[in-house]
């Protein structure tokens, strides 16, 4: 609550349109009264009453019904985001307070109710909070008493000795911080970052005059603008070995560099680096088509599509596509068209996503080439790195950071090279369109090969296609596999070649869901000499390593752990790939 004449500030602010937080702060300090920890607008302040969000209603019911699907802790997968927040909440408390547990946060269904609706919700204002713990999304956790804030309405026995556990979207460990409370979940709340406290000393990382665009405060596609490269590249190691941690702890007893674990290799370019974005945009809730939205999430989730109109990530040519795009659309909205086909759309929610990616357009007289943007999924898109050219269809997928896949092929044939006995067969598993296999093929000996596996048809056959482009002969130098990685071992081709094992190199480069068992335990069998486990989700890499290793143990398979490296593919960002090498032993 405020007390005194803030009181009628408050009101009089509420009444003649949306109350302005920061400017509440300003003027509590200048009439010199005493701004508690939190801001609450009750019931005698706002207007508000319980009896306006009737526990009853379909829309209710329905809320906390999507409410609890969505933040349902999922045991099954202790690598789902719900399972990692969790542990990065029970992380958050041992530092706050090693007495406190889940049954302290846990927030009563009468205040995850209370705090459901945009409409309902009372404006809950919180000065002076201590961000204490970092998580892998790029928020910052803090904790909170819930006697803080809370007054009335809710059963005292679920707020004496309680606390709230608040998530907060571009804040940074060790500032405190002044929030507004949002929506309740099970074991924490979700909170808008306001301001640094000037009570605080600044952040020993934070520099505002380093964000470059101009919706970062609200964009949920960047989180880390405010803050040095270097200090950028710290954060994404914590989150390396914060999975490793989470998912497979042991990992010290397989490997020797310990100092060195989870490095991260920085992108050469830091901006402007972006091949591929897919912003996005609501025909439904878009009724006045000049103010129409198209960009990305806010980064407080139900807060709808913040209108970008620069993406600083992206590369040039986007950007000017972006621009062009944007006009199409408002002509074609206005003259009511529907001949926009380079879109995906849900049914559901009538939101559109657009594809923008970089592409090569090539003067085959002169060789000449310029960047241009594609944006229909069904066009071909013409990359070049490491001196060799790719192509694939515009929805497939392909590494979105040109300027960093170098220096991954540079580590992984240093890999190579540095591992005992003599390498003859590459086997690139999730090979897609065939980047690994094509690039690494020339490391190979004049009387080796590669084999390549995708369950995916389209990329199989653009797999051959850039081969032939890159002068492989298939399938003497390099052959592809339709299928998925489980089945390769088994593959009549691949048995006919009669490849051994202890004559391989395994790249494993799958999705975001990481590995399955199957496949591990006929990698296990396989024994290749070495294995080179690419991930864009360290977590589920980290689980199936500690799979790996367990198995691999108990079957007399002896692997170390040579390596795991970060490396910066989406700069500015919360994503860090990492590159696992196993060596036999």
């Amino acid at each position: 609550m405020i007390v005194g004449s803030c009181r009628n500030l408050s009101l009089i602010l509420r009444r003649v349109g949306r109350i302005n937080e920061l400017a509440l702060f300003k003027s509590c300090r200048r009439l010199n009264h005493n701004v508690v920890n939190s801001v609450n607008m009750n019931s005698n302040q706002t207007g508000y009453s319980p009896h306006h969000l009737k526990k009853s209603t379909d829309k209710t019911k329905n809320a906390l019904k999507r409410l609890r699907k969505k933040t349902k802790w999922d045991t099954t997968d202790r690598t789902s985001r719900e399972s990692i927040l969790m542990y990065e909440i029970q992380e958050a408390l041992s530092i706050y307070d090693r007495s406190l547990n889940l049954e302290s946060i846990r927030n009563p269904d009468d205040l995850i109710e209370k705090y459901l609706f945009n409409n309902t919700r009372p404006e809950t204002l919180v000065v002076d909070v201590t961000c204490i713990y970092q998580t892998a999304e790029g928020d910052c956790l803090a904790i909170i008493p819930k006697e803080s804030y809370i007054t009335k309405d809710i059963d005292r026995n679920e707020v004496e000795n309680k606390f709230t556990v608040l998530k907060i979207p571009k804040a940074l460990e060790g500032e405190k911080v002044n929030i507004r409370i949002l929506r309740h979940h099970h074991y924490y709340a979700e909170a808008a970052l306001l301001s640094v406290s000037k009570k605080s000393k600044t952040s020993p990382v934070r520099n505002d005059s380093l964000i470059l665009c101009e919706k970062f405060d609200k964009c949920s596609g960047c989180q880390y603008q405010m803050i040095g490269y270097d200090d950028q590249l710290a954060l994404k190691k914590k989150t390396i070995e914060k999975a490793y941690r989470m998912a497979f702890s042991s990992w010290a007893e397989y490997i020797e560099d310990k100092e060195a674990f989870g490095n991260v290799v920085g992108s050469p370019l830091q901006y402007a680096y972006r091949t591929k974005i897919t912003p996005h945009y609501s025909k439904k809730k878009q009724m006045d088509k000049s103010l129409l939205n198209i960009g990305f999430n806010n980064v407080l989730g139900n807060e709808g599509v913040v209108d970008v109109q620069s993406c600083p990530i992206a590369t040039p040519s986007i950007n000017k596509e972006l621009s062009a795009k944007r006009q199409d659309i408002m002509k074609s909205l206005a003259s009511s068209s529907q001949d926009i086909v380079d879109f995906r759309e849900s049914r559901k929610s009538q939101d559109i996503t657009l594809l923008l990616r970089d592409s090569l357009d090539v003067n085959h007289s002169t060789g000449e080439y310029k960047n241009v943007c594609v944006t229909n999924g069904k066009h071909v898109v013409t990359q070049q790195v490491d001196g060799c050219v790719f192509q694939f269809q515009g929805s497939e997928f392909f590494q979105n950071n040109n300027s960093i896949l170098p220096l991954v092929l540079e580590y992984i044939r240093y890999q190579i090279e540095q591992c005992n006995g003599n390498l003859k067969y590459l086997v690139d598993t999730y090979c897609g369109s065939g980047f690994f296999g094509i690039c690494l093929s020339k490391d190979m000996p004049d009387n080796g090969k590669v084999f390549g596996i995708e369950v995916s048809k389209l990329s199989i056959k653009y797999a051959n296609h850039n081969a032939k482009l890159n002068g492989l002969s298939i399938p003497k130098d390099i052959e592809f596999i339709e299928g998925t990685a489980s089945n390769i071992f088994s593959n009549k081709s691949f048995l006919d070649s009669k490849v051994e094992g202890n004559d391989a190199i395994v790249i494993m480069d799958p999705s975001r869901k990481g590995s399955n068992d199957s496949f591990i335990q006929q990698l296990i069998e396989f024994r290749p000499r070495m294995i080179i486990y690419v991930s864009c989700n360290v977590f589920t890499q980290a689980r199936d390593l500690a799979y790996f290793f367990e198995t691999s143990k108990n079957n007399g398979v002896h692997y170390r752990l040579k390596e795991v490296t970060g490396f910066d593919f989406f700069a500015q960002t919360k994503h860090v790939e990492s590159i696992a090498v196993l060596e036999l032993k």
